[in-house]
């Protein structure tokens, strides 16, 4: 018998949930490009819409499943393994779960902003804007890399 719920269906939980972080770094990075071209006065706004909401669908798709594996994780790799024998590692792992959960609202105010925010006319809420998006996406490139590097230590 598994200790944990959704022990058995953890590894295509994190296969899905690593595949989600992908696209949510590849969604980032363009949201993030997009934005600063709105600084550089190049306004591709319906672009900029699609993106914070594909970015803000991410980003609870990716942390809903990695909640539902959390336990599984919790139990067997940290408790079990890494705080004996890799204790950065799941410190580590605690400092990405930490910076996902300030990146959710970073998410989901610039998916609000875009729908509000005119980069021609609001010039003064911009370099706000831009500096969410650019904040969020740094997050989820840390993210994605600590995950992907406590993965490697040992995994589900």
């Amino acid at each position: 018998m598994d200790a944990t719920v959704f022990a058995t269906i953890a590894r295509p939980l994190i296969l899905v949930h690593s595949v989600c972080a992908i696209f949510l770094v590849v969604a980032s990075t363009r949201h993030a490009l997009v934005a600063i071209d709105y600084g550089r006065g190049r306004y591709k706004v319906h672009v900029g819409h699609v993106l914070a909401a594909t970015v803000a669908a991410l980003y609870v798709a990716t942390m809903t499943l990695g909640a539902l594996v959390y336990p599984t994780y919790r139990y067997y790799v940290r408790g079990l393994f890494l705080d004996r024998h890799a204790p950065w590692a799941s410190n580590l792992f605690s400092i990405k779960e930490n910076l996902a959960t300030i990146g959710l609202p970073l998410a989901l105010g610039a998916f609000v902003l875009s729908r509000v925010l005119d980069p021609e006319r609001d010039r003064v809420m911009l370099p706000g804007y831009i500096g969410l998006v650019i904040l969020q996406t740094a997050i989820v490139w840390f993210n994605l890399l600590a995950g992907l590097w406590v993965t490697m230590m040992r995994g589900v």
